[in-house]
């Protein structure tokens, strides 16, 4: 049901505009502030705290207190999704982990014109930075470690992109247009975007697509959130396995070699049918 608005769209998105601006503004400083000493695990986890609470919850929650009466109802966070429908999500999105490494492998080796090659550099600069900064951030093989960089990684920032962005932005552009479909590919465009890394752009895009999806699917918003937490606490995980030496199962290879087109024929069949069981699901809560 959509709630009751006191802004129309337009001023609704204006005013998220306006909240963003001035939370990242207060969040860079408090962040410039922590890291002054030295990009050290504990400042980076403070840092990143800050970031997630101040840049992404922050704008979400006033934004939903401004536009309208029913905050919760409007975020999407006043109710708890089906059981069937989440398990189907999470089913869904493991079953699309073949496929989307081949992305992953085309859009990694997607290369600029020569006449752009100073800018490639720099993108790929950028990367290696933010790659060098994520690996600081989740450095440790001790069990601490592990559980630090899942409340951080893995939930906190699940929580709070899925919030902000499918909860806040992707509904300020449902209600706005009329278009959901449109609101959900818009959304996962600038979620992609955002995060300022090309040679990961289009997987990131899909994904985003996929999270903005369930989010209409479901008509909850903790169904994105389960999926994002738990698609980064895996990325934690393994990282942190590896780190401690343990031999981990070659997943994220599967589908990346040529040779192994077959996986992601059967990763695309496999989770176009959980998708219609997803949609059918809607359908018959609806009914």
């Amino acid at each position: 049901m959509k709630p009751p608005m006191r802004l129309d769209a337009v001023r609704g998105v204006m005013f998220f505009l306006c909240a963003i601006v001035i939370c990242f503004i207060v969040g860079s400083l408090l962040s410039m502030l922590i890291l002054s000493k030295g990009a050290t695990a504990g400042a980076l986890r403070i840092a990143t705290v800050i970031q997630d609470v101040v840049v992404f919850i922050v704008p979400a929650v006033v934004t939903a207190l401004i536009v309208t009466r029913y905050p919760a109802r409007f975020l999407e966070i006043d109710h708890a999704p089906g059981v069937r429908m989440t398990l189907l999500a999470i089913a869904a999105m493991l079953a699309m982990v073949p496929a989307m490494n081949a992305v992953i492998a085309w859009n990694e080796s997607l290369s600029l014109p020569a006449s752009l090659a100073s800018l490639e550099q720099q993108m790929k600069a950028a990367e290696d930075s933010a790659a060098q900064l994520t690996a600081t951030l989740m450095s440790g093989s001790g069990i601490g470690s592990l559980v630090i960089s899942l409340l951080i990684v893995g939930v906190l920032a699940g929580f709070s992109e899925e919030l902000f962005f499918r909860g806040t932005l992707q509904r300020l552009l449902t209600n706005g247009s009329g278009a959901p479909h449109a609101a959900i590919w818009a959304t996962a465009l600038i979620f992609s975007a955002i995060h300022f890394q090309f040679y990961g752009f289009v997987p990131r895009l899909f994904l985003g697509a996929f999270f903005g999806s369930t989010l209409y699917w479901s008509g909850s918003v903790w169904v994105p959130v389960v999926l994002h937490v738990l698609n980064n606490s895996i990325v934690v995980f393994t990282t942190w396995a590896t780190a401690a030496g343990m031999k981990m199962l070659p997943v994220d290879d599967i589908g990346k070699s040529p040779s192994q087109w077959w996986a992601v024929v059967i990763s695309v069949l496999v989770t176009a049918g959980l998708i219609y069981l997803i949609t059918k699901q809607r359908s018959d809560e609806k009914a």
